[in-house]
This record gives C-alpha cells, structure tokens and sequence, in this order.
C-alpha cells in the first residue's frame, strides 16, 4: 500500500521543521518586508488568523465549496468554474481564498454576485489551518493549479475534507526540482481525491510525482474556456457581404492604440498595390481617438469611410476601407474577415484577445507585445494557429504575402478555429471533478 502524507508521518515531521527554521532564520528579511507596506500589514494579520476570518459557510441547506487561488492568474482561470459549479449547484455556498493582495481584488471584482464571501488563505502553520477549516467546515476544498501546503493538507486529511486540483499544471523546470523530492511529494499528492491537469503532459508529470493514475485526468485549461459568441448582426453584415459578392478581401485591424494605426495603413497601402480588391475596416481602441484616426488615414491618402456615415442597408462601399467609430460591431467584423490584425500589439500595450477572431476561423496576426495573453498566444504560436510579427516592416510583409496568396493563409486560420474547440468544455469537465470529490453533484442542486 502506497504510504499517504499524514499529519505526524515522518514527512510531516520534517517539513515542520524546516519551516521553523526558515521562519526564524528569515525574519530579518521578511519582517520589514511587512511593517514596510501598508497592505501588506493589512493582509499578515489575516492571513495569521488575527482578524479578518472567514464567517461559517453562509448557506446552511447546501455544501460548502472553498476555492482557492493563489493570486490574479489563479483566479482569473477560477472564475469560469465558479460560475459552472453556481450553475450545477445553486444551494452550495462558495467561498474563494487568495494569498496576494492582487488575487483578492481580482477575485472581488470577478466574482461579485458568483462567490457568497472570500478570504486571505491562512500561512501553513497546523493550528491555524486546523482553525480555518473547523471555521469554514468545506465539504471539498478545490486548489487551482498546483499550490501544494503540506500543513494545510494534512490539516484536511485529518478532518476528513476532500481536496481536488483543478487546471493543474507542472513545468517542465518545476517537474525537473519535484523529482529530486519524489519521496515528499509522493505521499503529499496521494492525499488528493482527484487532480484534473491542463494537458496530458501536466497530467503525466502528476504520476510521473507519485500520483496514483486512477485519480489523474485531463481537464483542459480553464483559462481558455470559452462559448461560441452570441451571433451579432449589424449594418456591417450586410455591407460586408455585398463587398465579397463584388469580389473584395476584408483585412480587419481590431483594438488598434495609438503608434499602431499608421502602421497598419502602411501595411495595408502597399498590400492593396498588389491586389486592388483588398479591403480595411480600422477599430481604434479608444473612442477619444476616432477623430484623430480619421485625420491620419486621410493624410496618408487613404481616406476611410466612417461606420456612423454609412447609410443603413448599404451593401457597397465607395472608399478603400472603413473607420469603425462605434462600439459593439466588432464582433460582426471579425466574423466576416478574411484576415484580422489584434492591436494593442505592436506597441507596448499587452495586446487584447486573439479568441474572437479564432472562433471564426479568421488567421490572425499580432505584433511582439502580447504579456496580457501570453499563455493563449504561445498556445497559438505553438500549435501554427497565429502569426506574429516583430514590428511594423513585417506586418506589411504579411499582408502583401497575403493580398498575393490568400490561400496560404487559410491553414493557419482553420488550426485556431479547431484548438479554440479543444479548449471548450473545460469549466464544465472541472466541476464535475469537483462535485464527485464529495458526491455534489447528486447532493448540490
């Protein structure tokens, strides 16, 4: 029989003194790492239990449900399970825990009217996790990702709360240091009814550590899930329409921020000397910047018609291209485009989300500034489903490249379209681990 993390068992044991040692060892850094900040004197106390505890589970006819995410990236990939598991099981109580102080606003703002309360995730320290949970008594305790406190899992195991992982992911540099620990790590993740990983490696990595096989599956990457968009018919569709009945290519430059915009007419300049029927629609991000637009585009000669001067019904155009100077109709241009740009990335601006476009199929290009959905575009990148360029001299090379072969485009627009699907469902795979942790889902609704 496969020797299970315990409270009292020598692994526990040593782990309690290692971290003794460190707290002691470490107070001259950590010490005036906290009465130095203002928040973080606000978040030590309650994360010590000295104020700010969470109440007793608010919802006395069903289970209670306690998620925990660590920080922002934490709980941005909880919140679609959240509002699964609200779905699957309308009586539970939810509660969310964070341990930075970013984490806790995120999950205030994301989860409002999701979560019934939050807390600040208690140090590892026996008593106080025994405290916590004897406070929130959870039916099951969900960790998102891979935040493995051994004191805290020990604590559950002693009064018999199931925990799950969900969206649990290992890197290939953290596996590589967990293996060296095999034998802690081993029995610290035998004490989990159910690990859902991102991916079949992550998963793989879980029993490569010591997980037992039988309670590892693929889940899929909460971050990532997402339902098909609402259909969203406006003006454009009809205009964009008779334009591709005429024979036009529609080029859709969406989010665009200011440095990007003459970039992207630059581009498109030079791509409609090789093919006359090429098309644009430019979305500025900002509202405040339609005039501004406007001025360049005519400087630069290629003078765009604005969307609010279109008549409605119009099905032709009698300019190259279109200034999109309204909100909410961006959706219907990404769905009839034969190319899209996602701005906010050829500038420093973190760029936006490549998914709306995905979702259509539509082969999408980015600049090199993407730090605000990195894990989606390298996801992308790695799987031929998005080009991206390092500045503005190769996004007009794209758009030539595709004003003369638009075909070679095609691939790349059909690959998004098929991992955007293997991405659905991932929330709804999640909270069915989570509700058979503790027999939820015949209990919760």
């Amino acid at each position: 029989m496969h020797r299970t993390f315990r409270p009292g068992s020598p692994g526990h044991l040593l782990y309690n003194l290692a971290l003794g040692m460190g707290i002691v060892a470490g107070a001259p850094a950590w010490v005036p790492w906290v009465l130095l900040s203002r928040k973080r004197r606000k978040n030590f106390p309650e994360r010590l239990g000295l104020r700010g505890m969470p109440a007793s589970a608010p919802s006395p006819v069903g289970p209670t449900i306690w998620v925990h995410a660590v920080s922002v990236g934490e709980t941005t990939a909880a919140v679609p399970l959240m509002k699964r598991l609200r779905e699957s099981a309308p009586r539970a109580a939810l509660l969310v825990s964070n341990v930075t102080i970013t984490g806790r606003e995120t999950a205030r703002k994301a989860l409002s009217g999701v979560a019934d309360g939050g807390f600040y995730f208690p140090f590892d320290l026996p008593a106080l996790c025994l405290r916590i949970l004897d406070r929130v008594r959870p039916d099951v305790v969900v960790i998102v990702e891979t935040e493995i406190w051994p004191n805290f899992l020990a604590a559950c195991v002693k009064r018999g709360v199931p925990t799950v992982i969900v969206n649990g992911r290992i890197s290939e540099r953290s596996f590589r240091g967990y293996l060296r620990f095999r034998w802690f790590f081993a029995p610290v993740l035998r004490t989990f009814r159910a690990i859902s990983a991102q991916t079949a490696e992550d998963a793989d990595r879980f029993v490569a550590l010591g997980a037992p096989p039988e309670i590892v599956a693929v889940g899929g990457n909460l971050k990532f899930d997402v339902s098909p968009p609402a259909r969203v018919d406006s003006p454009l569709t009809a205009l964009f329409a008779g334009e591709k009945e005429a024979g036009a290519v529609w080029i859709v430059a969406g989010s665009t921020h200011e440095g990007e915009d003459a970039s992207v007419l630059h581009a498109f300049a030079a791509a409609q000397e090789r093919n006359r029927s090429l098309k644009l629609l430019l979305a500025p991000r900002h509202p405040e910047r339609f005039e501004t637009v406007d001025a360049l585009a005519r400087r630069l000669g290629i003078p765009l018609v604005r969307r609010t001067a279109l008549s409605e019904g119009a099905r032709r155009l009698s300019g190259p291209g279109i200034l999109l100077d309204t909100v909410g109709e961006l959706a219907s241009a990404y769905a009839a485009a034969d190319l899209a740009f996602v701005g906010g990335s050829l500038v420093p601006k973190g760029g936006h989300n490549i998914l709306e476009p995905a979702w259509y199929g539509v082969p999408t290009i980015v600049g090199p500034h993407m730090e605000n959905f990195r894990e989606i575009a390298t996801a992308f990148l790695a799987a031929g489903a998005l080009l991206q360029v390092p500045g503005e001299e190769r996004l007009e090379g794209e758009f030539s490249r595709f004003a003369a072969d638009r075909g070679a485009f095609a691939q790349t627009g059909s690959r998004a379209r098929a991992l955007i699907e293997s991405f659905r469902g991932a929330s709804e795979r999640n909270a069915k681990v989570v509700l058979e942790a503790f027999g939820g889902g015949r209990e919760a609704g």
